[in-house]
């Protein structure tokens, strides 16, 4: 039971995912909006860390961890996003996260994939970045892109440890979106001096829209990771790139081919493969 609730909460997360980064990529000042969902954020979770109490001892490192490296990924992400195509810099970034995961959650959990699921798991990280082939990057946004999913690995990674750690659903979550709300806006606020609060409010808006949809995604894929294998929610969290395609196509107006339908293709099989598989050897 609790690892079909994992399931369904990945698969959610699936669904919002590639929106909230298109909000955010479509911001003409990107690193606004970023800051903006801070503070939505620590807004909506203020008044429930006031009831929880503060983290315990062993919920403490885990949170401390996943604070730094948000906030260090938030600011990858945005200079991944100023540098190249949405169409291409998603596809990098989303597409190595699974894999690196793979070998990350079985050294820190023990989490160890059967070989269908990890097959599974090949199959849509495949399909991911067969869709950045053909696209233009340079070196330094190529190195942009690969250190988001590098950072989206290794947070996803303690992102589980803390929820798992947490006592119930609610108090590592709350707290995630409280500290890391706080500490991007602090960040934003070092980076762009008295100009800070001009740029907020000219993002308000996007900003709203992004932080808002982002909380339903960012929590779907913290509830999921406490109940679910590491890299079968972070496999199933980056079909996310099923509604980038159908966002770049309608909204973005960038170009649907022939090799992204068949891209889609392979990563829809390679996640009916997943979720056919026994998933972990310890599962």
């Amino acid at each position: 039971m609790s690892l079909s609730l994992g399931i369904g909460f990945a698969l959610a997360a699936a669904l919002t995912t590639a929106s909230s980064h298109a909000l955010l990529k479509s911001g003409a000042d990107q690193a606004a909006v970023r800051a903006m969902c801070g503070g939505i954020w620590a807004a909506a979770a203020a008044i429930p860390v006031a009831f929880i109490g503060w983290p315990t001892a062993a919920m403490l490192p885990w949170l401390a961890g996943a604070v730094a490296l948000h906030t260090i990924y938030s600011i990858i992400l945005t200079r991944s996003y100023t540098l190249n195509d949405f169409s291409v810099a998603f596809p990098i970034a989303r597409g190595t996260a699974p894999l690196i995961t793979a070998g990350g959650s079985a050294l820190a959990l023990g989490e160890i994939p059967t070989l269908g699921a990890f097959g599974g798991v090949v199959a849509i990280s495949s399909g991911i970045l067969s869709l950045s082939l053909g696209g233009r990057i340079g070196t330094a946004g190529l190195a942009a892109a690969l250190s988001a999913g590098l950072f989206t690995a290794a947070y996803t990674i303690v992102d589980a440890g803390g929820m798992r750690a947490s006592d119930g659903v609610l108090p590592f979550l709350c707290w995630f979106f409280f500290a890391t709300g706080i500490t991007l806006l602090i960040q934003f606020r070092l980076m762009a001096g008295p100009s800070a609060l001009r740029r907020l409010r000219t993002e308000a808006r996007a900003g709203l829209a992004t932080g808002a949809l982002s909380i339903i995604s960012f929590g779907a894929t913290l509830v999921a990771l406490r109940y679910a294998p590491v890299m079968l929610v972070s496999a199933l969290r980056e079909t996310c790139i099923l509604v980038s395609i159908l966002i770049s196509w309608l909204w973005m107006r960038e170009r649907l081919t022939r090799h992204s339908l068949t891209a889609a293709c392979l990563i829809a099989v390679g996640t009916v493969i997943l979720l056919l598989s026994p998933f972990s050897t310890n599962a």
